[in-house]
């Protein structure tokens, strides 16, 4: 649903919600360019809106559809030939021919894909592989084809349509996308295949990415960027000098806090840019991108933005000023991201926020509608079953209870079949009879504070190597958030059975951290400065051991003795708090390796 800061109430609301600008009507007399452009793209996207709106009156038809869709392309591929899919004739066999698979299942075909070979999982030639994060390994590369593609186009075009019928204020300026930069050079596999799409937009069709490119805040380019400060830069003075920003889509909430953070140290310099028509990177040297470099002055604007920054307002009342035509920011809410959404709701209290759906790189589970209670389940993008949480079954879209966790197995036209995505959700509602889910959280143990999803099993392997190569065998060892003003990792090692100087310390930190950004979430949110990098406290041994301490906690949450079980992972950031009395001050260490 729709989330408006002033309001004071929860992001899922048990009921709908009212949503501004609906009884209002449009003035359309004096219209901008940017609010047609807007308008015709949501009467293109209403189109699939309302394909969604009859698939969901059906549920059982409209998936059984979708599989037969996805699979009977795919019959003489590798994969479709070892699992017989020339038979598969219902569910229920498509069921009895393809067992649960997680990303190992199809690592080697994968690897064979980004050799060269094709007609392994589908039948189109793979675009590219996305690099995300996995559970055994820093990274996992999803084949992207043009089946894919159009599956997640689907899943958008149904939101957009939504979003921009129930919200024409959206469509009265233009947007601010999210766009990663890419601060590394590009990859290409040993066959040839790109890693990586160029931007963000990559998911829209060609007609939506030809109307973003007229309605973007910042131009698509900076994906191009490869110094993470010049990015950040070149972003805020994009954002600062479009009056007319109506609405900002983002992943994390914190990549506006980061930015904002940076306001005062550059607000001047951007105000001299757009006076001058200039543009004074912080780092000269790290970029070489042409259309950054020709800009045209923007007097007007820089004489307001000037008198905005300067003044005595807070930066709350600066941003309102700045962009007075902000509507609505769409950004995760669930899941860990929630708790930074309070500050955002500070900085901007007449803005409405809309938490995003669930969104994977294998696959688009769910898309927000405008006051409902969750996110409707994208039925005509993928294939779906869902795990009960005690694994005794599997459940299909049309089987779902309210009030039930389920984890998502997902089949695409990519070439994941009965892929098992690790997320959890909760039926929340329902839009007709398809499911409104909200995302709780990743089934196996993950971390995921800004989006970078570390998970236990990857990290453990990181800091065992790490242990390995210094020669340590501490007796405690503890990774989790902290927050000391500088938001991020903390590794508490305790049992050490030699002294371990600063030097040392600062050179385990580093292998640790250049191990964890194998994962790209991680090196992303660490390049972007969501997160700081992996900082190492060693625990007193004279005094209370980092078991009991972990123990101790465990026990007050409820736990019992017998099921507590060492973790080296947590995602809860008060244990900074806990190992605060048994840490040594690192002015207290030696500054000389042994």
């Amino acid at each position: 649903m729709l989330y408006r800061a002033a309001d004071q109430r929860k992001l899922y609301p048990g009921g709908g919600a009212t949503v501004a600008g609906d009884n209002t009507g449009v003035e359309r007399r004096g219209m901008s360019a940017a609010y047609w452009l807007n308008t015709a793209w949501m009467w293109k996207c209403r189109r699939e809106l309302g394909a969604f709106q009859l698939a969901a009156a059906s549920v059982a038809e409209s998936q059984a559809g979708r599989l037969g869709e996805i699979i009977a392309p795919h019959r003489a591929t590798e994969f479709g030939r070892a699992h017989d899919f020339s038979a598969i004739d219902s569910v229920e066999s498509f069921q009895r021919r393809v067992p649960l698979a997680n990303y190992d299942s199809f690592r080697d075909a994968i690897e064979r894909i980004g050799a060269g070979a094709p007609a392994l999982l589908s039948t189109q030639p793979v675009c590219l592989l996305e690099p995300t994060s996995g559970s055994m390994g820093g990274e996992k590369l999803i084949p992207y084809n043009v089946a894919l593609r159009g599956e997640f186009q689907r899943g958008i075009a149904a939101w957009l349509g939504d979003l921009l019928r129930a919200y024409p204020a959206v469509r009265r300026g233009r947007a601010y996308w999210s766009i990663s930069p890419a601060l590394g050079v590009r990859r290409k596999t040993s066959g040839g295949i790109p890693i990586g799409f160029d931007d963000d937009t990559a998911y829209l069709g060609g007609l939506e990415r030809f109307a973003l490119d007229k309605l973007l805040a910042a131009p698509a380019d900076l994906a191009r960027m490869t110094d993470v400060n010049n990015f950040r830069y070149c972003t805020l003075l994009h954002l600062l000098a479009a009056k007319d920003l109506a609405l900002i889509s983002i992943w994390s909430p914190t990549f506006l806090t980061t930015l904002f953070d940076r306001l005062d140290a550059w607000g001047e310099r951007i105000v001299r840019d757009l006076r001058d028509g200039s543009l004074t990177l912080p780092n000269p040297l790290g970029d070489s991108v042409n259309v950054l470099n020709s800009r045209r002055t923007q007097r007007q604007r820089a004489l307001e933005l000037g008198g905005i920054l300067s003044s005595s307002l807070s930066l709350g009342e600066k941003l309102k000023k700045i962009w007075p035509q902000l509507a609505l920011i769409s950004c995760w809410a669930d899941g860990n991201s929630g708790r930074y959404i309070p500050a955002l709701c500070e900085l901007f209290p007449d803005v409405h926020f809309q938490p995003k759906g669930l969104l994977a790189t294998e696959a688009f589970v769910s898309f927000p509608l405008v006051g409902r209670a969750g996110a409707a389940l994208a039925l005509r993008s993928h294939f779906f079953e869902f795990i009960e949480p005690d694994g005794a079954r599997i459940r299909l879209a049309h089987q779902l209870e309210l009030g039930v966790r389920y984890e998502v197995v997902v089949t695409t036209g990519g070439g994941l079949y009965r892929y098992r995505l690790g997320d959890i959700v909760e039926v929340v509602g329902y839009e007709n009879h398809c499911p409104l889910l909200r995302f709780i959280g990743r089934g196996e143990s993950v971390s995921d504070l800004v989006g970078e999803k570390l998970h236990e099993a990857h990290v453990q392997k990181v800091v065992d190597e790490a242990f390995a190569s210094h020669g340590l065998t501490p007796r405690f060892a503890m990774m989790a958030p902290m927050d000391d003003g500088r938001r991020g990792y903390c590794l508490y090692m305790q049992g050490i059975k030699r002294a371990l100087p600063r030097q040392s310390i600062d050179a385990l930190a580093d292998a640790i951290e250049s191990g964890l950004e194998s994962n790209p979430y991680y090196g992303q949110a660490v390049r972007l400065g969501q997160l700081s990098k992996l900082q190492v406290n060693l625990l007193a041994a004279d005094g209370e051991t980092g078991w009991s301490v972990y123990e101790r906690e465990c026990l007050a949450r409820g736990q019992k003795l017998g099921d507590i079980k060492p973790a080296l992972l947590s995602d809860w950031p008060g244990w900074h708090e806990r190992f605060m009395p048994l840490t040594i001050d690192r002015n207290a260490l030696e500054p000389q390796s042994l």
